[in-house]
């Protein structure tokens, strides 16, 4: 039996773990994407000016 807690403990750690790099790594995509967006309409914005 204390085994099988053991095992079910260790399980439940690595899943933890794993969707906590998931997040991180989901995070990480967003904050890129947002600053390529941001740069984007920035460098229009820009443009449109110059014209």
């Amino acid at each position: 039996m204390e085994q099988n807690q053991n095992d079910y403990i260790t399980l439940e750690m690595a899943f933890k773990l794993r969707m906590r790099d998931y997040r991180l790594i989901l995070g990480v995509k967003r904050t890129w994407i947002v600053a390529v967006v941001v740069g984007v309409i920035q460098l229009f914005v820009w443009l449109v000016k110059k014209s």
